[in-house]
């Protein structure tokens, strides 16, 4: 007779069931008070936000709940990591304090097992935090901006009315009043504001006034400024890279530097670029819009602007170098300008000349010495016509705008002691004047045309035959050092940005682990002495993400394992409390 079998394979062991009750149970209140709390954090936080814009005078009271709604959003990227540690402390001291948790270990239930729903939690608010920052907080900052920023019709108004005079595009604009008025739809503006007996100061670099200008009233108009095919037409949110802003002086009275007196006119106007701040700054942006700046950086203006600058450089090296080559070749140089005329250049090249270039007279002959000629061709706008202007002193100048937000391409003959003569009439007279100036005119065809299709790297790489050569463009090698120098901020600026948001997302995860362990740890402690171990770790978390991102700036490898190092050691700090509450 064979002997019984083991009691083991007669009765096997059952099964143990996970205690998906309690789970459900701590879960509910886990969400129930995260809520609670993220909902009174952010709240107050909000209304700090508020404190600043609204002394300034920038948030008008009327804008006040609106904006601090928008601001809840954006200050969940701080509240919640908080807000879900102090929740998860509450709930597990309470599991710690009815003995729950004693009870739960008793009948089986490891701590690993009864921390499984703050390990749920943890991955549900680290997973909503970060489709928060990537896609939804970028556009509750632009509101949030938009509302005390970009709205210049508005923020000039407001200003002026205070009695205080506001400085745009170096000026210093002041007025009596400023009233807002809807403009006239024929007239492609998107904004106008009416301003009475106002003066105008633009200022130099140093400060010191060189135009004043004084008015009866001035009319102030804002127009959309499109992009081109590099930088875009108009952001996802429909706003044009670049505004234009055109103001209108009636009945002025201009006085310049020392001018005792003014010179009075009918109007005077004065216009400048303002450019998108949602395109100066990376915050704005989403995730997939972060990562279209890698192939497309020209989306952002201050690299725009820089790309523009290495586009005129280039265009003015191969513009001269075209002239160049032309009249040492013996043949005729023509120029053109928007309105139809054409300017002929004859001489024997040109040589850099200070920030010009000096046309080289063509050879000396029996019947007088060397001379440059220049034959100007008027189109239809002002009649048909050919005027002929000799000079033994010519050179051309580069005109590339007033400032970086208007840059241009065009060139300017300047001719002294020159003498003319209308082909057109009679030949024989002529007339010397002391100087001629023509404005106005590009070559045939022009350069610039290419290269505003290029992008920014396109044009680094253009540029290098040029840096490469004996005597590099200065123009061409400043305006490529510093666009290649915003390209590399810009590439820091959006690393920065994307490992800052994947950080935050990440603690908030930890936080809600740190804080139900450490709840469990100190059981015996009160609820506020107990969070305490889990708000200083928090703290020092935080401030090392945004010092981390800051140090980026300047040491890209320091600055992500400084943004790294605080959620690794908040991570180590709930492995030691864990392993701690194991051994007791």
């Amino acid at each position: 007779m064979s002997p019984p079998p083991p009691a083991d394979i007669m009765h096997p062991p059952m099964r143990r069931r996970p205690p998906t009750t309690l789970w459900r149970a701590t879960a509910a209140d886990l969400f129930k008070l995260v809520a609670m709390s993220t909902v009174v954090l952010v709240s107050v936080i909000a209304f700090a936000a508020t404190v600043k814009p609204l002394s300034d005078g920038t948030l008008q009271a009327g804008d006040l709940l609106r904006f601090m709604l928008l601001a809840m959003v954006p200050m969940l990227a701080y509240a919640l990591p908080f807000a879900a540690g102090f929740a998860a402390t509450l709930v597990y001291h309470r599991i710690a304090g009815d003995n729950e948790a004693t009870a739960a270990h008793a009948s089986g239930i490891s701590h690993r097992s009864l921390l499984a729903p703050a390990m749920a939690v943890a991955l549900s608010l680290a997973v909503g935090l970060a489709a928060l920052n990537e896609f939804v907080i970028p556009r509750f900052l632009q509101e949030m901006q938009r509302i005390i920023t970009v709205d210049l019709a508005r923020l000039l108004a407001q200003e002026i009315q205070r009695g205080k005079a506001v400085r745009v595009s170096g000026m210093m604009v002041y007025a009596d009043s400023a009233r807002r008025a809807v403009p006239d739809p024929s007239s492609g503006a998107t904004d106008y504001l009416l301003l009475a007996k106002m003066a105008a100061v633009e200022t130099d670099p140093a400060g010191e006034p060189v135009t004043e200008v004084t008015a009866n009233i001035g009319r102030l108009w804002l127009f959309p400024v499109a992009g081109d095919a590099v930088s875009g037409d108009e952001d996802e949110a429909g706003r044009p890279p670049m505004s234009r802003v055109l103001m209108r002086l009636e009945n002025a009275v201009i006085a310049r530097g020392d001018e005792a007196l003014g010179v009075a006119r009918d109007y005077f106007e004065i216009d400048w670029i303002v450019p998108n701040a949602f395109r100066d700054n990376p915050k704005y942006l989403t995730m997939f819009e972060l990562a279209r700046l890698k192939e497309h950086p020209e989306r952002m203006n201050f690299i725009e602007l820089r790309r523009r600058d290495l586009v005129y450089a280039l265009a003015g090296y191969e513009a001269m170098r075209s002239i160049d080559r032309g009249l040492r070749s013996g043949r005729e140089v023509r120029l053109a300008d928007d309105r139809g005329r054409e300017l002929v250049l004859r001489g024997s090249g040109i040589e850099p000349d200070g920030g010009a270039w000096r046309i080289i007279p063509l050879p000396a002959t029996p019947e007088g010495p060397g001379q440059v000629q220049a034959e100007l061709i008027r189109g239809a706008e002002g009649g048909r016509g050919r005027t002929l202007m000799i000079s033994r002193e010519a050179r051309l100048v580069i005109d590339r705008g007033p400032d970086q937000a208007n840059r241009t391409f065009e060139l300017r003959l300047e001719m002294k002691r020159a003498r003319t003569r209308d082909l057109g009439g009679d030949q024989n007279a002529a007339a010397e004047r002391a100087e001629i100036a023509v404005t106005g005119f590009k070559p045939v065809p022009d350069p610039a045309a290419a290269y505003l299709r290029m992008q920014s790297r396109d044009l680094l790489e253009e540029s290098v035959p040029v840096l490469a050569s004996e005597s590099p463009d200065p123009l061409v090698r400043d305006a490529a050092r510093e666009l290649d120098r915003r390209l590399d901020r810009l590439a820091v600026a959006v690393l920065s940005k994307q490992n800052e948001r994947m950080a935050l997302a990440v603690s908030c995860a930890v936080m809600v682990l740190t804080g139900a362990v450490t709840a469990l740890r100190f059981s015996r402690k009160l609820p506020l002495t107990v969070y305490l171990w889990t708000f200083f770790p928090a703290v020092a978390t935080l401030v090392t993400i945004s010092g981390g991102q800051q140090l980026m700036e300047r040491s890209l490898v320091t600055g992500i394992l400084m943004m790294w190092s605080g959620v690794a050691g908040l991570l180590i700090y709930t492995w030691v409390m864990f392993r701690s509450l194991a051994r007791h």
